[in-house]
């Protein structure tokens, strides 16, 4: 397929090229930053920050918090259960495969883990990580804040906090109300 543009449009597109590139990387990359497509590959982060040490304490937890950040939306909180993980397991190739499958169709910029203590299986502590996560707020976040979660209707949560520290509130990816509660739909919350 042949596409003929001007000289000068030739001209500006040349200015753009980097290195050696042919007008075809230069016109792929004008359109993947127009469609907000990644052009490398998510960076991947651990805490704790050196990968043996997490997967060691992977290993001995099997859950770890996932932080997953998009280019065009709000990051999304999950749980890694790693009941299955074994120590002959690769991690980097277990998130490749899992968490960033599809990396670039799905804009993802960025990856942290958090190895999640064993204490966070009691219920209070569940309850925080479980409403913290659906708020997009991090455990660590959610520990200070300690969201509350009372059913106010067939449809909706009413959450409030018992700590009002503004600075972590206004993290919140949805509406919070003038009395800093936040509606959820009881879709979000398995409680």
């Amino acid at each position: 397929m042949e596409i003929e543009i001007s000289d000068k449009t030739y001209k500006r597109l040349s200015e753009l090229a980097q290195g050696f590139d042919t007008p075809d990387v230069v016109l792929n990359r004008l359109i993947d930053s127009v469609a907000k497509i990644p052009e490398r590959k998510p960076a991947i982060s651990f805490n704790p920050s050196n990968e043996a040490d997490f997967k060691a304490a992977l290993l001995d937890t099997r859950r770890a918090e996932v932080c997953i950040t998009y280019i065009d939306k709000p990051k999304i909180f999950s749980v890694w259960n790693a009941d299955k993980f074994k120590g002959s397991s690769n991690l980097k190739a277990n998130l490749w495969s899992g968490f960033l499958r599809g990396w670039k169709d799905k804009g993802i910029s960025n990856i942290s883990l958090t190895i999640l203590d064993t204490d966070t299986d009691t219920d209070t502590d569940g309850t925080v990580l479980e409403i913290g996560h659906a708020l997009g707020l991090s455990y660590e976040d959610a520990k200070i804040v300690q969201p509350r979660a009372h059913r106010e209707d067939e449809n909706n949560y009413l959450i409030c906090f018992d700590n009002e520290e503004l600075s972590i509130i206004d993290k919140i990816q949805h509406k919070v109300n003038n009395d800093l509660n936040v509606y959820l739909p009881y879709l979000m919350l398995n409680l």
